[in-house]
């Protein structure tokens, strides 16, 4: 049964078109994904379709009935002093009202024993159980249970107010809000973003087993491929809907771009095949002053015209940030030895429990695990940013190892500066320079004047980024490197370290640059740590399998 349809859908907001003439269609148990650069209009459209912004042309048409669950990007924004338990509830709707009718009713049978409406109260609560029962009220602490538990949201943290969560925090509880209010159709936006791989899987197998109709935003390759049996591509202003998976999507789109290239050309060549000879001709006719052949030369002319008209656009190809590490060759054949390493909190709670390995040169190794179990911890104990935290055990960094680093969470000490001031200052070189190197990172003309506080996530990474980029290294360690850019970024960030050929430490969530960069996985669990040869299949298949070496 149809759940969704989206008709020629058009965003224009006066000085700049967004999108136009968007259509797909879902029918239950189907999914799309909606890819695209950063600012193409995927968050946009999905609001639009959750009716939360309208379109400048077009329609949407959901089920009549059709219960509609959206997850935003910025959870974090909702203010409320309510525990997270009763927020999980509201997912529930009439059932809490129908529940504390029967509270009050409750109450009343207690008190109101010898009283003549006794029976009358009876008969409603009757009433209103029933009601309640066939609805699953009795069933919704369970179904709280079976989400939460999935989620891995915490029993001592359903009874916090709202507003002291994190971010991460707060964007899973309004994920198992949506979760639980079991729609028709699901519209989620970057579901996976502060979700540690456990999370992630979880999620993927709830979207499996669900029998309505989802749409998608997402950076996260390894979901799309497993969740997506539609794929909307919404670059250049344009829509195009792809059946197929992502992976199957990219081997599709690249094969439509070649073959609009080899049409685009060989009607340019036509076209200037026929120029030479309407060129030829005009000049025949003048020469000799012949009516025929200027005539041809004019026939020619309307053709070359008539082309022209119904012309075969360029195919664009997205412009590649063009970036390289500039590698120090040297280092020590250990880069990093760690040995007995312990790391507890000011208040003794164990984070790290007596780790020791090597880091030998050239390796790549990928740092995995839930949320909390010490791998943010372990690159900091590595970088000596230990002050809040009590260290013991030996870490040797190597005499020729020279390290660039990008945290999780970008700050800078002045982010009232702009961007082309910090990234001078940072690297120490002059104006034309900074803006030639950033323009290479998309920061065009007055790009460069922004405030650093007003940069977004993906705009701060690729700062960071470009200043790393200045620096002479040998060995990179990344903390959750893919988390805020586009996937065109990605790529172009994975074309850079396929190039590099010093060592590799990082912290991911991200399977798909895990699976293409990790030679070693060590899994960081209790506390203490796993170590597996490969990457992320590798590990899912020798941890399944119990093969495991230390």
């Amino acid at each position: 049964m149809l759940v969704l349809s989206v008709n020629k859908l058009g965003m224009n907001y006066g000085y700049d078109k967004l999108f136009e003439d968007v259509s797909f269609s879902l029918n239950e148990g189907e999914s799309i994904s909606i890819v695209g650069p950063n600012g193409c209009g995927k968050s946009t459209l999905l609001k639009i379709i959750a009716g939360i912004e309208k379109s400048t042309d077009g329609q949407v048409s959901i089920k009549k009935d059709a219960k509609v669950a959206y997850l935003d990007q910025v959870g974090s924004s909702i203010n409320d002093n309510r525990t997270v338990y009763e927020i999980l509830k509201d997912a529930f709707g009439e059932l809490n009202y129908v529940e504390n009718q029967l509270n009050i009713l409750q109450k009343k049978l207690e008190t109101h024993i010898d009283h003549d409406d006794y029976d009358k109260i009876v008969e409603k609560y009757c009433s209103l159980s029933e009601r309640f029962s066939m609805a699953g009220g009795y069933e919704m602490d369970a179904n709280i249970s079976a989400v939460t538990n999935g989620l891995h949201i915490e029993d001592n943290l359903l009874y916090k107010s709202y507003n002291e969560l994190s971010g991460g925090e707060k964007t899973l509880v309004q994920l198992a809000k949506i979760l639980l209010q079991k729609p028709d159709l699901l519209l989620l936006d970057e579901p996976t973003n502060h979700l540690d791989i456990d999370r992630i899987e979880w999620l993927e197998e709830y979207i499996k087993s669900f029998k309505g109709a989802i749409v998608i935003v997402s950076h996260d390759r390894y979901f799309l491929d497993k969740m997506s049996n539609k794929i909307l591509d919404l670059d250049n202003g344009a829509g195009k809907v792809y059946s197929n998976n992502y992976s199957g999507f990219l081997e599709e789109k690249q094969r439509d771009f070649e073959k609009q290239m080899a049409n685009y050309k060989e009607q340019q060549n036509l076209i200037k095949k026929l120029e030479a000879e309407r060129k030829y001709f005009a000049e025949r006719g003048m020469a000799t002053n012949s009516s025929t052949l200027t005539s041809r030369a004019h026939a020619l002319q309307t053709r070359i015209e008539k082309i022209k008209k119904a012309s075969i656009a360029k195919p664009k190809e997205r412009k590649k940030i063009n970036i390289e590490f500039d590698e120090e060759r040297k280092s020590s054949k250990i880069v990093i030895s760690v040995n007995d390493l312990n790391v507890t909190t000011k208040d003794n709670e164990s984070i790290i429990d007596n780790v020791s390995f090597d880091i030998q040169a050239g390796e790549h190794i990928a740092l995995i695990g839930k949320n909390g179990s010490g791998k943010s911890t372990f690159l900091k104990a590595i970088l000596g940013q230990t002050e809040n935290l009590n260290v013991s055990g030996e870490i040797l960094i190597g005499p020729s190892v020279k390290i660039g680093y990008l945290p999780q969470i970008i700050e800078f000490i002045n982010d009232k500066q702009n961007l082309l001031e910090y990234f001078r200052n940072e690297v120490g070189i002059g104006e034309q320079k900074a803006r030639q190197i950033l323009a290479g990172f998309e920061f065009y003309k007055e790009d460069v004047t922004k405030k650093l506080k007003m940069l977004s996530g993906g705009e701060k990474m690729k700062i960071k980024l470009a200043e790393l980029l200045q620096k002479e290294i040998n060995t990179l360690i990344f903390d959750e490197p893919t988390n805020h850019i586009d996937i065109p970024t990605k790529e172009v960030l994975e074309s850079a370290i396929e190039d590099f050929d010093g060592t590799l430490l990082f912290v991911s969530h991200d399977r798909y640059f895990i699976n293409k960069f990790a030679d070693k996985t060590i899994e960081f669990e209790n506390g203490n740590i796993n170590t597996f040869i490969g990457n992320y299949d590798d590990y899912k298949i020798k941890k399944n399998g119990k093969s495991r070496c230390r």
